[in-house]
């Protein structure tokens, strides 16, 4: 199932995204693999609040590696490919994006692709998800502002999920 997301993820960005501009796009792409492989890193050393799971194709690792280093970029690089200019139109585009993405990741968790641990379920994820394609934009826009913002969103999980 990961490889079939994995093609289909690819596919889409080839498809939607703006391959012309990809630099311009690329540090927002870093954000986003950077700030997924920050929570590896801490839940890997306490407790994972969603884990994503491996296939007979993927071992755990991999599956890791293919979602921060291809997945979650490119979805940030279309996301940000097609942003419109009109505020109207941003506030629509982003609630498609996230109501895309909720209904992407219920599907996984019912065929099992990820899985909720330590409190975290879906109500959590649309917290995270509404917080996180505005973060890809104002990264992208105000990088600074997102940086310093992302330090005040990590805090506030870390302390939700007794990291901290």
């Amino acid at each position: 199932m990961n490889l079939i997301l994995v093609i289909l993820v690819m596919l889409f960005s080839l498809l939607k995204g703006d391959w012309k501009n990809w630099e311009e796009y690329y540090p927002t792409m870093l954000y986003i693999s950077l700030s997924t492989f920050l929570y590896e890193f801490i839940s890997h050393s306490h407790y994972h609040l969603w884990e994503l799971e491996e296939d007979s194709i993927f071992n755990l690792m991999n599956v890791h590696f293919i979602h921060n280093l291809i997945i979650n970029p490119l979805i940030a690089f279309v996301f940000l490919s097609n942003y419109p200019s009109r505020i109207k139109k941003q506030i629509t585009y982003t609630l498609k994006w996230i109501l895309s993405f909720m209904l992407l990741e219920w599907i996984g968790e019912w065929f099992g692709i990820l899985s909720y641990h330590n409190g975290w379920h879906l109500g959590w994820s649309f917290l995270f998800v509404i917080i996180m394609f505005p973060m890809v934009r104002l990264h992208h826009v105000h990088t600074l502002w997102a940086l310093i913002l992302s330090v005040f969103f990590a805090v506030f999980y870390l302390t939700i999920f007794d990291y901290i």
